[in-house]
């Protein structure tokens, strides 16, 4: 096969502390990115001056703000390659990132997804990765699982390379809320799913992170479940539309069902006092069983498996009181130290009478 175009493109909003480590990272790889996109969706902070000063290495982009709604249909209508990467300004690529993904290209791939390693806001590795893939998964094998439950194991935005095949049937695109759920949502239906268990960059948590804020614009340790929630229920409503569009059957069944995070976010609400945003006449228990057999039906290694299981079982054994500081425990792991004072002070009014 003739040697494919590769476009990086990288989305900022007032990332001047990282959007150039993510143009750096663009630059210096082993095969290199033959166009590099800077796409600053209005940033008032110093973004736009670290970006010039890369001159015509990148093409940059800038616009007023309009969101992360539009953002990747500005960049797909600017770019030319037959892969593209949406990179984050807050994330890094590893130097081998597009050299392994062009290996993995073959005409019918709708995505190439891969692992990334979790880093802090000062890039130190948290000894984690995203989505920590267990075992090499075939494109049949994800096939097979989508088919069977609507839906597969996917990673966040920068672990992504589409298919322009792909992305020419669905765009322009109008996502609840970021391209990255909606496009990694309604892929399996347009073509094979390639993964790479390598990790080939890096996903930074911080408490700026879009994903940590709620509806009204405030900072959270622990999420807005019900938003997420209901922003999931949103984009299956996509995958419906688009699979009647094309014809291609769904299991009928709610398919938050079988997405282990967003059953673990309906338990974790009940043991806050949260609305979920679903059926709250739901008993607990069914939930809890409902954990189960996605772990057990899941591409999960046996360590992972068990870590699920020890997790579900104690959240649901626990009283609330002590769950709730189980769950900020598990929120507050990239910043141990900055978060201790929060979570005593939760633990001081969760074990009060």
């Amino acid at each position: 096969m003739s040697r494919i175009s590769i476009s990086i493109i990288i989305t900022n909003y007032n990332y001047e502390r990282y959007v150039g480590q993510a143009i750096e990272s663009a630059l210096h790889q082993t095969r290199p990115a033959d166009e590099i996109i800077v796409l600053d969706d209005g940033s008032t902070d110093g973004s736009r001056r670290v970006i010039c000063s890369y001159g015509d290495r990148i093409t940059p982009i800038f616009q007023a703000n309009e969101g992360i709604k539009s953002i990747s249909n500005t960049g797909y209508g600017h770019s030319n390659g037959m892969l593209i990467i949406y990179l984050d300004a807050d994330d890094v690529l590893y130097p081998n990132a597009l050299e392994q993904v062009e290996k993995m290209y073959s005409p019918g791939v709708a995505k190439i997804q891969f692992d990334l390693d979790l880093i802090d806001q000062n890039g130190s590795f948290l000894g984690r990765r995203y989505c920590n893939f267990p075992r090499p998964i075939s494109a049949a094998e994800t096939a097979a699982y989508f088919e069977r439950f609507g839906t597969y194991t996917w990673p966040v935005t920068s672990g992504n390379a589409y298919s322009r095949s792909f992305l020419e049937e669905v765009m322009p695109l109008t996502p609840p809320v970021s391209h990255d759920g909606a496009l990694n949502t309604i892929a399996p239906l347009y073509g094979r799913v390639e993964t790479i268990i390598e990790p080939l960059g890096q996903y930074r948590l911080h408490n700026r992170n879009i994903s940590r804020i709620d509806d009204t614009g405030h900072i959270n340790i622990i999420p807005d479940f019900a938003s997420r929630i209901r922003i999931r229920k949103q984009e299956f409503d996509l995958l419906r539309e688009h699979a009647r569009r094309i014809g291609k059957p769904l299991p009928q069944k709610d398919l938050l069902d079988h997405e282990l995070v967003f059953v673990n976010y309906r338990i974790m609400a009940r043991k806050l006092d949260r609305e979920d945003g679903t059926d709250a006449d739901r008993p607990l228990m069914e939930l809890w069983w409902n954990a189960i057999l996605v772990i057990w039906h899941g591409p999960y290694g046996y360590g992972t498996a068990m870590k699920h299981l020890v997790w579900i079982c104690s959240l649901m054994s626990l009283p609330n009181r002590l769950a709730r500081l189980l769950i900020l425990a598990r929120y507050s792991r990239a910043h141990p130290l900055s978060n201790l004072r929060t979570l005593l002070s939760f633990a001081r009014m969760s074990t009060s009478p």
